[in-house]
């Protein structure tokens, strides 16, 4: 499944313990419609369901690993401050 969202893996593997829980966590995510990293409030989990999305992890030099075997539900997305 490709993926809708890019994580960085290092921020992803800080937040491991909250796979699968109901504790949400803030994360930077990349949609990969837009190219734009966004802060944003998600759910971390390894199934997929009905209001999930399928991502992709960014290892430290930009290369991705893990598509499509973990998933988000975002909750929100935060507006960009300037």
């Amino acid at each position: 499944m490709a993926a809708k969202y890019l994580l960085y893996k290092g921020d992803f593997e800080k937040h491991a313990e909250s796979l699968d829980s109901e504790v949400p966590v803030e994360l930077e995510l990349m949609d990969q419609a837009d190219k734009l990293w966004k802060r944003a409030k998600m759910l971390l989990l390894r199934k997929p369901t009905k209001e999930s999305d399928a991502i992709g992890l960014l290892g430290p030099f930009g290369e991705p690993s893990d598509e499509g075997k973990y998933y988000v539900k975002v909750l929100e997305i935060f507006e960009e401050e300037e």
